[in-house]
């Protein structure tokens, strides 16, 4: 074998091993996550406790990571408004929602674990619902929303 060759053959064996320690660091790294099985339950949980109905206005449910930040907006005609909301996590799992269009106002906690029913409130709307979510540091959750228009 010839000195160049050689060379090589350490060359590409190097970038293998370390292609393989990357691989493996990446994967003993993960942050540990919650069993699919779990997560799917939460989710049957939530959108059974609030199904859609035929005359909301927005609904939708959402996996949300711990420490995410999502928020979830749509349009509505002018009018007084129910908004229900719900979530599903482990132990100590709990959202903070907020309805601020501008910055983050202190909003409604609402705890995640055990088995709580939907927490709703009525609220005036103008055009647009926007509801802020953040998730604390215990997650996943399974957070779902429901708004239905008030009609007298």
């Amino acid at each position: 074998m010839t000195g160049e060759r050689a060379r090589g053959v350490v060359l590409y064996a190097a970038a293998g091993l370390l292609v393989a320690a990357g691989a493996a660091w990446w994967a003993g790294s993960a942050p540990p996550g919650r069993d699919n099985d779990q997560v799917d339950e939460w989710r049957a949980t939530v959108e059974q406790q609030l199904p859609d109905t035929e005359n909301q206005a927005d609904a939708a449910t959402s996996v949300l990571r711990a420490g995410a930040d999502q928020s979830f907006e749509t349009s509505v005609a002018t009018g007084e408004y129910l908004v229900s909301m719900i979530c599903r996590g482990g132990p100590e799992s709990l959202v903070r929602v907020s309805l601020s269009q501008f910055g983050r106002d202190s909003g409604r906690g609402l705890r995640c674990s055990g088995e709580r029913p939907p927490d709703s409130f009525k609220v005036g709307l103008g055009d647009v619902v926007r509801l802020n979510v953040v998730v604390s540091d215990n997650g996943p959750v399974v957070f779902r929303y429901h708004v239905q228009r008030v009609l007298d």
